[in-house]
């Protein structure tokens, strides 16, 4: 156990004793597919845990989802159950055996966006209850942005988005953050470079990023993390295994378990959040305008 690891437990225990509990809510999205994001979301959400944050991990890929899969679960139930069961979010809540909760988005299912009346007030009431129970809810959007996938990167406390090094994925990149930043100026947005041959090509692809936010949007986005491209990801993958549980001395795993204490270490006070409203009242509010539009 590493010395800053230690110093983030005991750092976290003091403020769980002080704090009133509210997780932060955190949006993971991607330019395009074939990043690594939701592969990134499961490990990093494991590496969380195993630093006793209490995480929820909400599977927003509808239709089709694989956190279960990456995880090596059968779920018994999904996002299905809110309407054909009636099922509560925390009744459809899983427990890995990893240490996480999840939420399966299921598969062959794509109407969850289209939430009104009823439905809208009591998932709405749902969350609300998932965020007191929890230190981070982490939601896991299907690749690429949608009109209905950005009501929940506005009203998250932060977009995390996973991006890879090659020209074409950096101008995926930035496509999605100005389409959030265009909606919603004061959003947080992380940038987390994925599958780097080396540290200083994710530095440099994290810069032209940076730069170019910073020249067209006047915006800034701060570096999460730089992840090795590593094929034991691969081979975890198909073994239905997480790589930081399979694999915890590989390439990948290492500099996961790196990011994770340094995003804690760096987010270890819970109220000082980058937003002054809190994620109910920014969800409300866009979901309630969407419905007024008729959208």
């Amino acid at each position: 156990m590493s010395d800053q690891a230690e110093k983030l437990r005991q750092l976290i225990a003091g403020n769980k004793e002080s704090n009133m509990k509210r997780a932060k809510m955190i949006a993971i999205a991607s330019g395009k597919g074939g990043t690594g994001k939701t592969n990134f979301t499961v490990n990093f959400c494991l590496e969380l845990s195993a630093l006793h944050q209490k995480v929820l991990l909400f599977d927003l890929d509808i239709g089709m989802g694989n956190v279960d899969i990456l995880l090596g679960e059968s779920p018994e139930h999904s996002l299905l159950d809110f309407w054909k069961k009636s099922l509560s979010l925390s009744e459809m809540t899983e427990k890995s055996q990893y240490g996480i909760d999840y939420i399966s988005g299921g598969r062959g299912f794509k109407d969850f966006f289209q939430l009104d009346g009823h439905h809208l007030d009591l998932f709405m009431e749902e969350l609300d209850r998932l965020i007191q129970k929890y230190d981070f809810i982490f939601f896991d959007m299907g690749a690429g942005m949608t009109q209905e996938s950005l009501q929940f990167l506005l009203a998250a406390d932060e977009v995390f988005l996973v991006v890879t090094p090659e020209p074409t994925a950096l101008m995926d990149a930035y496509s999605a953050a100005k389409y959030v930043l265009l909606n919603s100026k004061n959003s947080k947005i992380s940038v987390l470079l994925n599958k780097a041959k080396t540290d200083l090509d994710g530095t440099m692809a994290y810069h032209r990023l940076s730069s170019v936010l910073n020249k067209y949007l006047s915006a800034h986005a701060d570096l999460l993390g730089i992840l090795p491209e590593d094929p034991k990801v691969s081979e975890a993958v198909i073994k239905r295994n997480p790589v930081t549980s399979l694999y915890p001395r590989a390439k990948y795993s290492r500099s996961i378990r790196q990011t994770a204490e340094a995003f804690l270490q760096k987010d270890h006070d819970r109220q000082n959040f980058s937003r002054p409203e809190l994620f109910m009242d920014r969800f409300k509010a866009i979901f309630k305008s969407k419905a007024r539009k008729g959208e």
